[in-house]
């Protein structure tokens, strides 16, 4: 066996076991355990392979916008037209010098103006929802029952589903109720598969987006009042970082859209995406309304489930909140990460102990690595 596989099957045991353990005490006299699982690209592609990565979603052809008028004339005024494909680093580019003309009217280009720029970012999300529908299916709800009607009969899928029917399986067992669920999700990433997933998972027949707390409130989901929707009962949280491909602004504040939505209407009212940059701009009400729900958690958290995401050096940001897991050694006591990863180990293990810098020399919080996909974890973890 080699030191991988003996690594991984540690690991496994060892979130077999925390779990076991933190479900046995009295929760009488501590409160519950709460588990968060935080999800990047590799969540996704867990569920679906097909979903792209940032290097996939990110690059553009000259040929992806020829019916973007405005970047089309982004590309022409900064002396881009000639480039026939942008790739991630370049994108990245592309954004930030929107981000830049928007931020310092001063150092505007002669050809730039709010309405031009903000047309153009809007065409941004716009393509970039357009490039993710064409790669993979978003899994969008039945007009008729609202309810996800993606399929699930992939031995990885049913392996995912199977794993978050045991966590709740077990907070049942440990007496857990629905005004206490055992986790939550933070993701990084804009589609709806956190939402697919659980909708299989409760097994119920009404929309599953009524159960979970988004750190917003909507005013309208899927064209219905809120007042429709409104949870029985306190349960998960589900908070989208960067935004998302439902998240529609509105002059009132937020529409969720599940529903299929036509090229025409998504140009009309594109999503709310945080789109890579060299500096992330999240000054936008969402993001000022979400960031603090998404520390709260991170603080009450007693175990840290990183999914597929690699902590890159441009998310400085989200790395911060990240980081609010623990703010000194003194928060981190008693707490656990958990790592699933199928990038290199040693990157994943410096980028997580320069985030928790007294990681190494006070072993709090206990980090824990599992080298491959996480579709794979889920089947030990059945195992044990």
């Amino acid at each position: 066996m080699s030191s991988t596989e003996i690594s991984n099957a540690a690991t496994v045991e060892a979130f077999d076991t925390l779990m076991s353990g933190l479900l046995a005490q009295d929760f009488g006299l501590r409160k519950p355990p709460v588990v968060t699982f935080w999800c990047g690209a590799g969540f996704s592609k867990a569920w679906d392979p097909r979903s792209p990565t940032d290097g996939e979603l990110f690059a553009i052809d000259l040929d992806d916008i020829r019916d973007f008028p405005n970047l089309q004339h982004v590309m022409h005024v900064i002396g881009w037209e000639h480039y026939r494909h942008l790739d991630f680093e370049r994108f990245k580019n592309l954004r930030y010098v929107l981000d830049m003309q928007v931020r310092y009217p001063d150092i505007r280009n002669r050809y730039f103006d709010d309405q031009n720029l903000r047309l153009s970012i809007h065409e941004l999300r716009t393509l970039v929802m357009r490039r993710f529908s064409a790669a993979c299916d978003i899994h969008n709800v039945d007009d008729t029952t609202l309810r996800f009607t993606s399929p699930y009969d992939s031995d990885g899928q049913r392996a995912i589903t199977q794993f978050f029917a045991s966590l709740e399986d077990r907070a049942e067992r440990a007496g857990l109720d629905e005004n206490w669920p055992l986790y939550h999700f933070l993701t990084t990433n804009y589609d709806f598969t956190i939402e697919t997933i659980l909708e299989h998972v409760y097994r119920q027949q009404a929309p599953v987006f009524g159960r979970l707390y988004r750190g917003i409130t909507p005013q309208r989901i899927c064209g219905g009042s809120i007042w429709e929707h409104l949870p029985r009962t306190v349960d998960r949280n589900v908070i989208k970082i960067n935004g998302g491909f439902e998240i529609l602004p509105t002059a009132q504040g937020f529409d969720f859209e599940y529903r299929r939505r036509s090229d025409t209407e998504i140009r009309q009212e594109p999503p709310l995406l945080i789109l890579p940059s060299q500096v992330q701009d999240y000054d936008e009400p969402y993001f000022h309304q979400v960031f603090p729900k998404a520390v709260r958690l991170l603080r009450e958290t007693d175990v840290l489930v990183i999914v597929g995401y690699s902590m890159p050096q441009e998310d400085s940001l989200v790395r911060f909140i990240l980081r609010q897991l623990a703010e000194s050694p003194n928060d981190a006591k008693g707490k656990h990460v958990f790592v699933i990863d199928t990038k290199n180990h040693s990157t994943i293990k410096s980028r997580l102990e320069e985030m928790f810098f007294y990681l190494p020399r006070t072993g709090w919080p206990r980090e824990h690595y599992y080298s491959g996909r996480f579709e794979d974890f889920c089947k030990r973890i059945a195992r044990c």
